[in-house]
């Protein structure tokens, strides 16, 4: 009777990818899809995406009646949905010795969402994607200005550009005020408020290796202790080791970290936790749920003065694409100030979204001249202020998800007890200091950065073990000096 399973088991293994292809349909030039609503003249575009459900929905369709008022016939957009900014690249570097090696194609038109960071070094640079140039007149209407703080909004440094930014995002602190109250803390205002010995087991943080929020969140706070310290006359690398450092006092009041940021937010809504790390419009479309829900203004969200980055979060035309020409109009489309509009204008206003509002920040700078029926009152060009992310200061950022995972996540609990003794000894404000200190400094951790990219997934196992290993004796000989 087991022979026979076996046998079942292998041909339902063996025929699924048919089934499922049957439904979802081929991939040619010309492939047509029937749409949701029956329709044969439907043109297919396939986007991969780490954009929320609502914004998926609003944009496709919104999309699909531009483009056939447009140009004619509908477009079915089929959304791949395989995670975020690190699954994205995982599935391109799997899928060029694969897919790509053998038909010349992804399988995608469109990637979208994820941050700049996986544009322009996991996208871009390894040559995933194709430039394109769009008409002067987009352009000049998308991006009057083409950076914001110093960071480019599209990219420049290939002609034609291979990404284009389509909304800006920040970064900030949400935070529950009856928790607070409980705890008889202040509500935070920087980053460091994190790190108070009140908030021990009432943080939640998200794994940097799977949440591109939490990787730029943390880097953040690398960047403003690295200004911080050339502010007082000192090196950016010895601000680097103290922005580390602070991150490792933050983690130790982790009760856990999560495998998405987007679910921070929510967490810190049930009054589980006191606070977290979050990006702007995910804060305050929960912030603004719990208020219209139980008519409460327990929840908050407050972005660190000084303290955050805004980003473009960007849309790029993948490499071999089979839609090419409805992926360009996709592109044009979400650069429009139609499209524009749809990501902050209230649902069910002129111009906004069908069902549900978006709370995002356009990239357009000219759609805050008339804000009238925006969720949002935010104008990012205005509120920028004189910090915000740079090249020159992010070059750990392909490591300092490894580093925290290493220093934090894989020991949380040595962590945790490490500062417990640390502050419960006399010499509290030394020991804490030297916790608050990586144990090296940014040149250390590029050289490592270097080793773990030409290293093998064997060699990177012994990595982690070796590393990991460091900063466990780091934390023993910590506790060792508190209880002496």
């Amino acid at each position: 009777m087991r022979r026979y399973l076996w046998i079942v088991l292998f041909f339902i293994v063996l025929l699924t990818p048919f089934v499922l292809r049957a439904f979802v349909g081929g991939g040619g030039q010309d492939a047509r899809e029937a749409t949701p609503h029956g329709d044969e003249k439907a043109v297919r575009l396939v986007v991969l995406s780490a954009m929320s459900e609502p914004i998926r929905t609003e944009f496709s369709e919104a999309f699909s009646r531009w483009h056939e008022e447009k140009f004619g016939r509908p477009v079915f957009v089929d959304h791949r949905i395989y995670g975020g900014a690190s699954d994205i690249a995982r599935y391109f570097e799997s899928a060029r010795e694969t897919l790509y090696k053998s038909l010349g194609t992804y399988q995608i038109d469109i990637v979208w969402g994820g941050g700049d960071d996986l544009f322009e070094r996991r996208l871009s640079e390894p040559g995933h994607l194709e430039g394109v140039r769009l008409s002067d007149d987009v352009m000049r209407r998308a991006f009057a200005t083409k950076q914001i703080g110093g960071l480019p909004l599209y990219d420049q440094k290939n002609d034609p550009p291979r990404w284009f930014g389509t909304a800006l995002s920040s970064f900030g602190i949400v935070y529950n005020r009856d928790v607070l109250q409980h705890l008889d803390l202040p509500e935070p205002r920087t980053w460091s408020d994190l790190a108070d010995p009140k908030y021990r087991g009432w943080i939640v943080l998200a794994d940097p290796l799977r949440s591109g929020v939490a990787r730029t969140s943390f880097m953040v706070i690398v960047e403003r202790a690295m200004q911080d310290a050339v502010d007082r006359g000192e090196s950016a690398d010895a601000g680097w080791a103290r922005g580390m450092g602070l991150i490792r006092q933050i983690a130790a009041n982790a009760r856990n970290f999560t495998d998405s940021g987007s679910v921070v937010p929510s967490v810190v809504g049930t009054g589980d936790v006191a606070a977290g790390m979050a990006i702007d419009f995910q804060a305050r479309s929960q912030v603004d749920a719990i208020a219209a829900g139980v008519n409460s203004n327990r929840l908050a969200y407050i972005e660190p003065a000084r303290a955050t980055a805004i980003n473009p979060d960007p849309i790029a035309l993948v490499k071999g694409a089979e839609h090419r020409e409805v992926a360009i109009h996709f592109i044009e489309f979400v650069l429009s100030e139609q499209g524009q509009r749809l990501w902050n204008t209230r649902a069910g206003a002129p111009g906004g979204p069908k069902k549900t509002s978006l709370r995002r920040l356009p990239i357009m700078k000219s759609v805050y001249d008339d804000s009238r029926d925006f969720t949002d009152r935010v104008n990012p060009y205005e509120n920028s202020g004189d910090f915000n992310t740079s090249r020159a200061r992010t070059k750990t950022f392909s490591i300092i998800g490894e580093l925290i995972q290493m220093s934090c996540i894989d020991l949380l609990d040595d962590l945790c007890e490490t500062r417990a003794a640390i502050l419960a000894s006399p010499r509290a404000k030394e020991l804490d200091e030297k916790l608050g200190t990586f144990p090296f400094g940014q040149p250390e951790a590029l050289r490592r950065m270097q080793v773990w990219a030409k290293s093998s997934p064997l060699e990177r196992l012994n990595l982690q073990r070796q590393w990991t290993a460091e900063f466990r004796a780091e934390y023993a000989s910590l506790r060792k000096n508190a209880e002496n």
